[in-house]
């Protein structure tokens, strides 16, 4: 929730912020360092289309089946996506939108990154 006083601008402490507390600011950096990884961006990306099964996501990115189940699981164990067994067949789904939504705003800081001319 947005809680900036009338005024400020975005990123600039105004008066009267509160700091964020050590344990917020590391778990945040944890949470950072498990999507700070290409593959697991592009399979946010591909979970936020809907729920997926491994092979469906690995020919998605362009990834071996293996590849993308180690990247499934750091994400799973991270609690960012959900999985659940279909016969066979691991699905998975994205239950945690933030890390998507981080990705999202910094894809469209970079210039260029975006698909902007």
């Amino acid at each position: 929730m947005d809680q900036r006083k009338d005024g400020e601008v975005p990123g600039q402490a105004g008066r009267g912020r509160e700091r964020l507390p050590r344990q917020a600011i590391e778990l945040t950096a944890e949470r950072l360092r498990v999507i700070a990884e290409a593959n697991r961006i592009a399979l946010l990306e591909a979970l936020n289309e809907g729920e997926a099964g491994v092979q469906k996501l690995a020919d998605r990115i362009d990834a071996s089946h293996q590849n993308v189940s180690r990247h499934l699981g750091v994400l799973h164990q991270a609690g960012i996506v959900s999985r659940r067994r279909e016969g066979a067949e691991s699905r998975y789904t994205l239950i945690d939108w933030t890390g998507w939504w981080v990705v999202e705003q910094i894809a469209r800081s970079i210039p260029g990154a975006a698909g902007d001319p």
